[in-house]
């Protein structure tokens, strides 16, 4: 019986996406996938967030292996395991380097029990854990299969004989000068448990035994060395056995448990990046998925980003319920500055772009729109080192969106053809309707110009609310509502002093 991943159940993996690409940028991808690896540096997971799925089958398996870490002491066991993998793999490069035989080979022992006892108690946990998820249960059966082998069970044995052999080696050191001796313990007097012993009335607490880091320099060095090398001498038999023990079961290491390890800890550090969030009005749910229905319906989602970053401030973040149904294919955002539209957009693409990595997302309730590709244009200063003007930027970027675009990607668009005139912004953005309408594709488009919202009839109006007794505040919600332009103009008009109340006091003076 083989197991290849946990991550990508028997099927073959997704190409790797360059990191570069303006999404992670524009959607803030990049700052997530940054914090979440941060907590697990040294397992190579950082590949696996840019590796998205186009497949429902392999999206819902990884859902079901997060459920089941759900279970807070499960979830503990299984990062212990992928630590304990990590361990032996980092003792394993450093065995390599030690020059001292004897003291090499007893820590290759030590690395053997440590794997033996690591599977065990491993195949424990999956025992008495809840298990649902065909990932974890695939592997369950799997390591059981492995631990029940002729060659482990052999390794096993080997390891327990070993321990006891070298248990029953005992000798004793006589210094004297600059030379020793190394001899078999005869009985003599053992001063460290008569120091014990006297010592013993003076004891407060319970001292607390740590374990200690391997180091390829841990308490040894030429004289210790050649201590070593006199007991072996004195018991020719078990270092004999040791030397063996080390010829025999060098490759003793099963690569599939630290494929498991590292792969796991892709699910493990998402869990832990969310766990920061940590506020009662925000949840995080699995989003039903189909490549079929192109209906979206997002009750209370939020940006993931800001979220984990208010998180430390204690402040709220707002959250935004929307939906699509039958024909409507379109957002169209407008409404007064800081709003909140851009962090609506952004938080929409997230949620589709963690979604097809298999993971939970930022909303109560999700029902989403498997897309093959996401895309994005936001409003970016111009660069003179591109030679080109913003205008002229647009225009290239657009177009190779659509080059690119099927009828199953979403395009999000961000205040696109802002740097030209009203009349020639509306021109290029019927053009660009044009170009959504025939691949029938999911947009969300945040604009200035209220005329986008009826360049098609798959369009949807949504306005960034303002407080209605207070027209400077914003409310950061995104609702459906036709725009009228009131609310902008008055929000500006309130910004420079200029509305009725402002006007009439400076009238009066």
């Amino acid at each position: 019986m083989q197991f290849s991943s946990i991550l990508f159940e028997q099927s073959r993996r997704p190409q790797e996406l360059p990191n570069e690409l303006d999404i992670y940028k524009d959607l803030n991808l990049d700052q997530i996938i940054d914090k979440t690896v941060a907590f697990k540096k040294e397992f190579d997971i950082k590949k696996f967030f840019y590796m998205p799925l186009d497949n429902e089958k392999i999206i819902t398996y990884r859902q079901n292996i997060l459920k089941d870490l759900q279970n807070n002491e499960f979830y503990h066991r299984v990062d212990e395991f992928a630590q304990k993998m990590l361990e032996i793999k980092k003792q394993q490069k450093i065995i390599e380097t030690i020059e001292y035989k004897e003291y090499k080979n007893g820590w290759f022992l030590q690395m053997a029990s440590v794997y033996c006892e690591a599977l065990d108690t491993f195949l424990k946990a999956l025992r008495s854990a809840d298990l649902h998820s065909s990932g974890f249960l695939l592997f369950y059966d799997y390591l059981q299969t492995y631990l029940n082998s002729d060659e482990h069970k052999s390794l096993q044995n080997d390891v327990q004989k070993l321990k006891t052999e070298l248990a029953s080696v005992s000798y004793e050191i006589g210094i004297n000068g600059l030379t020793f001796k190394v001899r078999k313990y005869d009985d003599e007097i053992d001063y460290a448990q008569e120091i014990e012993r006297v010592f013993h009335k003076f004891e407060q607490d319970e001292v607390s035994v740590q374990d200690c880091q391997f180091d390829k320099n841990s308490g040894i060095n030429h004289v210790n060395a050649k201590i070593l090398e006199f007991v072996g001498k004195l018991y020719p038999l078990v270092f004999s056995n040791l030397e063996n023990f080390a010829q025999k079961h060098k490759e003793f290491i099963e690569k599939s448990f630290w494929v498991f390890a590292n792969e796991v800890e892709f699910f493990i550090s998402y869990i832990y990046y969310i766990s920061k969030i940590n506020s009662p009005t925000l949840s995080f749910s699995y989003p039903k998925m189909s490549m079929k229905s192109r209906s979206i319906d997002v009750l209370d989602g939020f940006d993931i980003s800001l979220a984990y970053s208010l998180a430390f401030e204690k402040k709220l973040v707002v959250t935004n319920s929307y939906y699509l149904k039958e024909k409507e294919r379109v957002m169209v955002i407008s409404g007064a500055n800081q709003g909140g539209k851009s962090t609506f957009t952004r938080a929409f693409g997230q949620m589709s772009y963690l979604s097809k990595l298999g993971l939970s997302v930022p909303a109560r309730e999700a029902k989403l729109f498997l897309v093959d590709n996401i895309f994005t244009h936001f409003e970016k200063e111009e660069e003179i080192s591109t030679l080109h003007s913003k205008l002229e930027e647009d225009l290239v970027r657009v177009h190779d969106i659509f080059d690119k675009a099927t009828t199953r990607s979403l395009i999000i668009l961000n205040e696109i053809f802002s740097s030209t005139s009203l009349q020639d912004a509306i021109f290029l953005s019927e053009k660009t309707m044009e170009k959504i309408d025939k691949l029938d594709l999911l947009c969300i488009w945040v604009t200035f110009i209220e005329k986008v919202n009826n360049m098609s009839a798959k369009t949807v109006s949504m306005i960034s609310d303002i407080d209605k007794q207070d027209i400077e505040h914003r409310t950061y919600k995104i609702i459906r509502k036709e725009a009228d332009g009131l609310a902008y103009a008055k929000s500006i008009a309130a910004k420079y002093h200029l509305n009725y109340k402002q006007i009439l006091q400076r009238v009066k003076g």
